[in-house]
């Protein structure tokens, strides 16, 4: 679990209990069919509570880190690191509530995560892979220190030849990321 506490709101991301995917599974259904959030996921299939839940276990059985993401107790969406290695992993991050869509909290949302991936599991570079049309996800990761990356490790993660894959390394991220980094928490739960 991490923690980011400022003097707005308190910012939460935390690995779900099979219990809890499955209690937030119809949330989360919610989120992943509705038709903004698909087309900038390129997902072109409906999912079913079912399916929400096997995509968590599917991640974890496969070495990923699937996240929850609340806004003082409220869930606003989910994340994951994928394809974890000893010094990389791929990132990826919906924030499903459209009304909160658009106001920061992704690219909030986004460092708090990284600041586990880099310092608490100790990555030194992150990836993601985003479709053209995906303006937002575009300026998130430019806000965070991200930059385009055509090398192989990144196309790697492409799912399709047109989509942009960029990458941060651990160094940006600090950088950049100095003072928030003093102010969020991880914990075990």
């Amino acid at each position: 679990m991490v923690d980011w506490q400022s003097p707005g709101d308190r910012l939460r991301a935390f690995e779900p209990t099979r219990e809890e995917i499955a209690r937030f599974a119809p949330m989360l259904e919610g989120f992943y069919n509705d038709d903004y959030n698909r087309s900038m996921m390129a997902n072109t299939v409906a999912m079913s509570t079912d399916e929400v839940v096997e995509h968590f276990e599917g991640l974890r059985r496969k070495g990923g880190r699937p996240f929850l993401l609340e806004r003082d107790g409220a869930l606003l969406g989910d994340a994951d690191l994928r394809h974890i290695t000893a010094q990389t992993a791929e990132f990826a991050i919906l924030v499903g509530q459209r009304p909160e869509q658009g106001k920061g909290i992704g690219t909030r949302f986004a460092i708090l995560l990284h600041a586990l991936a880099f310092r608490g599991l100790g990555l030194e570079r992150i990836f993601v892979s985003i479709i053209p049309a995906n303006l937002p996800s575009l300026r998130v990761f430019a806000k965070i220190g991200y930059t385009r990356d055509d090398s192989l490790a990144a196309r790697a993660f492409a799912d399709d030849p047109s989509d942009i894959t960029l990458s941060m390394a651990r160094a940006t991220f600090d950088n950049a990321h100095a003072a928030a980094l003093e102010e969020i928490r991880w914990s075990l739960r």
